[in-house]
């Protein structure tokens, strides 16, 4: 790997920042929907519906709650009419039944008849029936064209309906609700990934988007019916195109590439090269569907030294299920549309950075040539020595061992968040907040609008799966290392990072250089070390953890360049003059940043994950609330 100078990138639109608002599209509940000081958890009626509409949507039985709904838009107006009806349409078990079978207002004003009478002991007219049933169909089909309808047409449906309820912790959103969301047509994908713990195969529904340079022609618009769904798009990569795939951070989503796709795309026709990026929700992140850890590995199989004279092997079957779960989503979605043929490379930071590294050295490498493309990874998590054997070092993996397996309580979500956003990294000694260290010191005030629109983003998809996969994860991601052994204790076997062989671009941001962690540090010292990896580095001064968000316009062209996607290497018609054309010196330099895109910028840190300060004599257990 060829080493390089730290270097200072210029400013552009996004650097410094001037944005002083969140975005519109972050919509906050009204207070009496909400429990006080709850982390905007539905108040105990609405859960109570959300939890009896999974119930019966597992049934196939979804009319229940409209029902619901239609009688409280009778007895009490759309005030609670309202966000029943969303709960309909906008969880993920909740959509799929009502998709299965659309409810008429025929069917609903015979059972909302019967209920006003027989539970409420109300007479209500015919006329007043249908009435309420009209409202509650009306919101609920309206709801479901904002959320899941062409992208084109999203954002002005979405904005006459104010705030949408939604519950994650009964029945977790399928799309984004109360958040911005892609300007793109959103997908989902069924894939399929084998623990390498366990025979069973864990299937998982998952989100995506494709953002392509030059899209093809689309018609104007669908109609929206007041009583039929909008249609799925199919997703297809246009001809021409080559294929990159964005990993996000820890218990982030596909949207954290929203800041930077408008400048990949930009970089590449700079170069003669129309891409298209692929951007996911990884298991238990995003708008994915959720399951159980164990369902993955049991919580045994997570396995690590602790104490110096402890011999237990180092195992991190969480992380091996994320890594796997790349190659089964991209061997998915070539089933869909080809996209195998077609890779300029992937790309991602912290975990996403993680597993560009561990992409890099697979053992079946050749069953899956679409990763010899190359890969471009930033602010790596594991770039740190192992945090094992080590009777400080140890708690911060144990600390996560300590949380992952809590049953979900009615002080979890709450605990939740205080921990990631609220708390001291340590009381005494780091009287610091986690969110702090996601971002250079001095790119604000867009830094601290970042943290305010991560913390609405997870509470929209908090649930105990959730919280138990983020700890977990975090913990198998501290005792993990890339310079660290294949077999810890046996000095026979290679250090990890010898067996890369795939082309990669390693980079991190100077302020990303916190005690105990030193990413940065830790990254500079891995490049030496991969000498037998094919590529380069790069470290740029006054800059954060997240780069992408931080500087979009520099770090697309950086990696766009080093990618070289192969339409930009192949025009056999000029052969002659093409190392001129892709020389350096004849790239124009990066354009300033579209700020129509900066909105979905607060929602793309949401969960870039933190990356703490603290001392190293005191490794505090919540470092990796966040981290990676």
């Amino acid at each position: 790997m060829k080493e390089s100078a730290p270097i200072q990138p210029p400013n552009e639109s996004n650097n410094p920042c001037t944005e002083t608002l969140l975005p519109p599209e972050f919509v906050q509940p009204p207070f009496p929907l909400v429990v006080n000081n709850s982390e905007s958890r539905l108040n105990d009626n609405l859960r109570l519906a959300a939890q009896n509409l999974r119930d019966a949507a597992i049934l196939n039985q979804p009319n229940d709650i409209l029902v619901r709904a239609a009688v409280a838009y009778r007895l009490q107006g759309p005030e609670l009419g309202n966000p029943l009806a969303d709960l309909a349409v906008t969880g993920r078990w909740a959509y799929t039944a009502f998709k299965s079978a659309p409810p008429t207002d025929a069917t609903l004003a015979a059972l909302t008849s019967a209920r006003l009478a027989d539970v409420e002991h109300v007479r209500a007219t015919p006329q007043q029936v249908a009435e309420a049933v009209s409202l509650t169909l009306d919101r609920a089909f309206a709801v479901a064209w904002a959320v899941r309808g062409p992208a084109a047409q999203a954002k002005g449906r979405r904005e006459k309906l104010g705030w949408i309820a939604v519950s994650g912790e009964d029945d977790t959103p399928h799309r984004p609700v109360n958040v911005p969301s892609p300007p793109f047509e959103q997908f989902d994908l069924e894939v399929t990934v084998t623990p390498r713990t366990k025979p069973v195969p864990v299937k998982v529904m998952t989100r995506f988007f494709i953002a392509s340079a030059a899209e093809e022609s689309v018609s104007p618009g669908i109609a929206a019916s007041n009583r039929a769904l909008p249609p799925d798009p199919v997703p297809r990569i246009p001809d021409g195109h080559e294929v990159i795939l964005f990993l996000h951070g820890h218990s982030s989503s596909a949207d954290e590439a929203l800041p930077i796709i408008p400048e990949l795309l930009r970089a590449g026709l700079r170069r003669g090269a129309k891409l298209s990026v692929i951007s996911f929700d990884l298991p238990n992140s995003g708008y994915a569907q959720t399951f159980s850890h164990k369902d993955a590995a049991e919580s045994g199989d997570t396995t690590y030294p602790g104490g110096i004279f402890d011999g237990e092997k180092v195992r991190t079957p969480i992380l091996d299920f994320e890594e796997d779960f790349v190659v089964a989503f991209v061997n998915a979605l070539d089933r869909v549309t080809p996209v195998k043929s077609r890779f300029a490379g992937v790309i991602g930071g912290s975990l996403g950075g993680n597993l560009g590294l561990r992409l890099g050295r697979r053992p079946d490498l050749a069953a899956n040539p679409w990763l010899n493309a190359g890969i471009a990874s930033w602010s790596p998590a594991s770039v740190w020595k192992p945090m094992i054997r080590n009777e400080v070092l140890r708690h911060g993996p144990d600390r996560c061992r300590d949380h992952w397996d809590l049953p979900e309580l009615p002080t979890s979500r709450v605990d939740y968040f205080a921990e990631v956003f609220d708390r001291f990294i340590d009381p005494t000694f780091v009287r610091t907040k986690q969110p702090q260290y996601w971002y250079s010191k001095d790119w604000t005030p867009c830094k601290q609008l970042s943290i305010e629109g991560a913390r609405i983003a997870r509470r929209e998809i908090y649930s105990s799966n959730y919280r138990q996969w983020h700890w977990r994860l975090a913990g198998e991601q501290l005792i993990y290392s890339h310079i660290d052994r294949t077999d810890h204790f046996d000095n026979q076997t290679p250090e990890r990072y010898k067996l890369n062989t795939v082309r990669q671009l390693l980079m991190a941001g100077a302020d990303d250089n916190y005690d105990g962690i030193e990413i940065y540090d830790r990254t500079r010292e891995l490049a030496k070390l991969m000498v037998n990896t094919p590529g380069e580095s790069l470290f740029l001064l006054h800059t954060g953890h997240s780069m992408h968000v931080e500087r979009p316009v520099f770090v697309a062209e950086e990696i766009v360049k080093f990618l070289s996607p192969r339409q930009a290497r192949s025009r056999t018609s000029i052969s002659f003059v093409l190392p001129l054309l892709l020389s350096e010196a004849e790239v124009p330099p990066p354009r300033r940043h579209d700020t129509s895109f900066l909105s979905a910028l607060l929602l793309s840190e949401a969960e870039v994950p933190p990356h703490k300060s603290h001392d190293t004599s005191f490794l505090s257990p919540l470092l990796l609330s966040g981290a990676g």
